[in-house]
């Protein structure tokens, strides 16, 4: 199904050694101590494709004024591929990212809606149709010097956008909500949160092998945002060719925005809440990732009209390195 049509269905109804890699050589420290130090990157070789999935398992108890409850679970598979199609300039890596497809499951009051590729899609649930949105999208992920995402952009986004915002009043049901759920799910946090394994864990130049540094982590669970500014990461582990990194996020605070959250109608005040996050980063030497997961849990408050209600959240995500191929 063509990018196109999956549109009109639905408005109607990746560290290197070095320039090569994550350099592998260990140096003394220019006092002269024993300490090693080592470079991390990102590298993405021209003519090289690597292709990922990302798994995510999220569930929520959310707790009403009334005491009444409602809990649900969400798994969400996308696979996609990375490639760079110019070398990085001026410190700044270009990926192009396709998400290529999707397996998605929801869970509630003992009912499953579920969809693999090839399946009909069930358009007609809602919750279903904000996982799909970024589905056969390809765009151009941008990282900063310092390993964050700091651009998301491509053709096919601004045409999206400009469908949703002007031709979807063509649309008489498409409705102010509808039109948020699909510009949100094809902006920067969403389709970082599932393209970029290592969330701005490297460091900005060299490292001891032992040291701590510290850096602002953001990522996504039940659709809300989460950021650290100040995240802990470390070595925390050398499996052979593969080091594995460690960031621990004991203060993350959601974004405080309105969003669409499941089973309401209408937009939510994100008001307050905490969370914490352990991510785990698993980095070949040769120059890539291998893996990568997060386990996320949070209690974030909501507010909608008079209704102030919480969300507890626990999120498991898994990157995985499927294959890379030269071309």
């Amino acid at each position: 199904m063509t990018a196109s049509r999956v549109v009109l269905m639905l408005l109607c109804g990746l560290v290197a050694f070095a320039q090569d890699g994550v350099r592998g050589e260990r140096a003394s420290s220019p006092q002269g101590t024993s300490r090693e130090t080592i470079s991390l990157f990102l590298h993405f070789p021209v003519g090289r494709l690597f292709s990922y999935v990302y798994h995510d398992t999220t569930d929520v108890h959310r707790v009403y004024s009334d005491s009444s409850t409602l809990d649900y679970r969400r798994t969400v598979t996308y696979y996609l591929s990375l490639e760079a199609v110019e070398s990085p300039h001026n410190g700044v890596a270009s990926v192009q990212v396709t998400i290529d497809s999707l397996a998605y499951s929801f869970s509630s009051g003992g009912n499953t809606i579920s969809y693999k590729p090839g399946d009909q899609m069930p358009l007609q649930f809602p919750d279903f149709v904000a996982a799909v949105v970024p589905v056969n999208r390809q765009f151009r992920m941008e990282y900063s010097p310092y390993w964050d995402v700091a651009t998301i952009e491509g053709d096919m986004l601004d045409w999206l956008r400009s469908y949703v915002t002007e031709g979807a009043e063509k649309v008489s049901s498409f409705d102010s909500v509808q039109q948020f759920v699909w510009l949100r799910n094809i902006s920067l946090p969403v389709l970082a949160q599932y393209a970029d394994p290592q969330k701005g864990a490297l460091p900005a130049g060299r490292v001891a092998l032992d040291s701590v540094w510290t850096k602002p982590f953001v990522c996504l669970a039940d659709g809300i945002e989460f950021r650290d500014a100040s995240a802990k990461t470390r070595i925390v582990e050398q499996r052979g060719p593969v080091f594995v990194l460690e960031t621990r996020c004991d203060s993350l605070q959601p974004k405080l925005e309105a969003l669409k959250l499941y089973n309401i109608g209408r937009f939510v005040d994100i008001t307050g809440g905490s969370a914490s996050c352990i991510h785990r980063v698993d980095v070949h030497k040769a120059g890539f990732i291998e893996s990568a997961s997060s386990i996320l849990s949070a209690l974030v408050t909501c507010r909608v009209r008079n209704e102030v209600f919480q969300q507890h959240i626990r999120s498991h995500t898994v990157w995985t390195l499927r294959g890379q191929y030269d071309y």
